[in-house]
């Protein structure tokens, strides 16, 4: 990572960290697209409040009070614990965190304590940043329940930052053996996680990492106004038999009627985070399954807890489970009767080697899933496609994971699909399905320009997705062309696919409309086919850009308002010309709804358009 990175706080305060040792793969990460803070926290505290009277905390310090010779008041005289920090909170508190490693406590002394190493149960307004010159992440390094923790639907968190630290797990001293003698035990050893809150509004979390925690690295239940941004999340998931995901936003409580997006996962590098151990659930009664609609009371073999003549279905959590069908990258899941007003975001993620697919919106209502980059999951095998190198968590399975390892919606109504590029691991793999309870799937909000490198395409989004030959353009490496074992194939991905995407799509935050550059305004499209309609009337004119709104004119609610900017016709001023989403000193873009922009690389080249920052 560069040197300096900035993080930049809720309310507006920017703070260094010289992140010269960090491990993120570059190359593989999306660059920052700026203002990700995209919600004012509630409440009455100002940029002022919370630079008044920071805390600072270091490993080298001590847990005195602050009134007792100003401890937690200075660099030279820090606290030693973040968790005394967070008790000794005043109003619109921020706690710097000093570098060093800092453990729960009862560190390495049991495998089912209760200790976190902090507690934010009761905590609002506050910012636990690391120190602006940390050399180095502070590390909160866990064996037990996890990292960082609070909230309950009683007593929900509120305006909440964490920025900027590094949480490590266990994972690399556990084995496969130890970990599946704990299946039916769950002690918290093999179960904790990087960051869990567990009820709350206007949290944001980012530029964090999350590595090697047994269940999920970062999960927000029952929340609104969260994000999740810019961080990097890698091999969790392993151990825990609670079918764990990587980035969860799950049971969402909207606290207010807006409609607008308030629930973000954004730009997060996500990889090795695969189930390795059956899910088992305790509180399932013996005929019970979530899953395949059987009537698992007809099998007498299901009560007996045999696996023989009880269907695979009905023994999904039980103690006969000998399959893994859980375990995703990015997921928002079971938010639709809970979360009934806003939007949810997952955009600009690059997901790959997660152990079932990279990027899942499920059970969830309204939203987009935009430029993430797919690859390479589908680690947990299946079982017609031999691995190159058997692990001994696979010896156990007698059954193959479900033929998906890319982008899946499921029981997902209003949701669009835009600018994703995506390679399954197999060729009869899907990189792109759409699923619902009864026959018929609900159609797509809206989308297009997206790409399959490999994988095949569910029916219902043929016409959203175009073939894609080289794989690097999916963020594989350009040898990855081939399934990687030997097995079953299908023909193309798509029935009818269409052309690669000519246009690039630019991020433009709430002002998509180049209202300086020479524009002719085009037709309004249902959202269904506005993409493809926008960019043919494109093709076929004078035109080196486009862009989409919604219609904001009378009787036209419901539709996209396509803009087509003219190639024959330079922009002006010359403050609009380059850069013009980023100028200064000039209007150059207009407000709109929704808005989307799309430019040839050409044009880009020339005219430096980069997304708003």
């Amino acid at each position: 990572s560069s040197t300096n990175a900035s993080l930049r706080g809720g309310g507006g305060v920017s703070i260094g960290l010289r992140d010269d040792d960090a491990s993120k793969a570059d190359d593989q990460i999306r660059p920052h697209r700026g203002n990700r803070h995209l919600f004012a926290f509630s409440g009455d505290c100002t940029d002022a409040d919370y630079d008044a009277t920071p805390y600072y905390v270091s490993p080298d310090g001590n847990n005195w009070s602050s009134s007792n010779g100003g401890w937690g008041l200075s660099t030279a005289k820090p606290f030693r614990t973040i968790q005394h920090a967070v008790d000794e909170r005043g109003p619109c508190q921020t706690v710097y965190v000093m570098e060093g490693t800092y453990r729960n406590n009862y560190y390495g002394r049991s495998l089912n304590h209760n200790n976190k190493i902090v507690n934010l149960n009761g905590v609002s307004d506050l910012k636990i940043l690391a120190h602006p010159d940390a050399a180095s992440m502070p590390v909160l390094e866990f064996d037990g329940p996890g990292g960082i923790f609070g909230g309950s639907s009683s007593n929900p968190l509120s305006n909440i930052e964490i920025a900027g630290i590094e949480i490590s797990g266990p994972n690399d001293s556990i084995s496969y053996s130890d970990a599946m003698s704990d299946r039916l035990l769950k002690r918290t050893y093999y179960g904790g996680r990087g960051i869990a809150i567990w009820a709350g509004h206007h949290i944001y979390i980012h530029d964090v990492k999350v590595h090697h925690c047994p269940a999920s690295g970062v999960r927000v239940n029952k929340g609104d106004y969260v994000t999740i941004a810019d961080s990097e999340v890698y091999s969790n998931t392993w151990w825990s038999s609670s079918a764990e995901s990587a980035i969860v936003l799950a049971e969402g409580v909207n606290v207010d009627d807006s409609e607008w997006i308030k629930m973000r996962l954004i730009n997060n590098h996500v990889y090795d985070n695969v189930n390795k151990i059956p899910y088992y659930n305790p509180n399932y009664s013996w005929d019970y399954s979530p899953i395949g609609g059987k009537d698992c009371a007809s099998y007498s073999a299901c009560e007996q807890e045999l696996v023989e003549g009880c269907p695979w279905e009905c023994r999904y959590g039980k103690k006969t489970q000998d399959y893994i069908v859980d375990g995703m990258g990015v997921y928002v899941t079971r938010n639709k009767d809970t979360y009934l007003h806003g939007q949810m975001e997952l955009a600009d993620n690059v997901a790959y080697g997660n152990g079932i697919n990279g990027v899942v919106f499920h059970r969830t209502n309204r939203g987009v899933v935009r430029r993430n980059t797919v690859h390479s999951n589908g680690v947990v095998p299946r079982l017609e496609y031999p691995e190159e190198t058997p692990q001994d968590w696979h010896l156990n399975l007698n059954k193959g994971r479900q033929r998906y390892s890319g982008i899946v919606l499921n029981n997902a109504e209003d949701v669009a699909l835009w600018s994703n590029d995506v390679m399954a691991r197999y060729n009869d793999d899907y990189a792109y399905t759409i699923e619902a309870d009864g026959d018929t799937a609900p159609p797509l909000k809206g989308g297009g320009n997206n790409k399959v490198c490999r994988g095949l395409v569910h029916g219902d989004l043929d016409g959203y997705v175009g073939e894609e030959s080289d794989p690097s353009v999916c963020g594989a490496p350009p040898t990855s062309t081939a399934s990687p074992a030997a097995g079953p194939t299908t023909a193309s991905p798509t029935a009818d696919p269409t052309p690669p995407a000519k246009y690039h799509e630019i991020s433009c935050g709430g002002a998509c409309h180049l209202i300086q550059w020479p524009y002719s305004m085009g037709n309004s499209y249902d959202p269904s086919s506005a993409y493809r309609s926008c960019e043919a009337d494109c093709d076929g004119g004078d035109c080196r850009a486009f862009s989409l709104q919604d219609d904001y004119r009378p009787g036209n609610a419901g539709l996209r308002f396509c803009f087509l900017y003219k190639e024959s016709a330079e922009p002006s001023p010359a403050e609009c010309v380059s850069d013009p989403f980023n100028a200064q000193g000039a209007t150059c873009s207009y407000g709109t709804v929704n808005g989307q922009f799309f430019i040839t690389p050409t044009a880009k080249a020339i005219f430096n358009v980069n997304d708003l920052v």
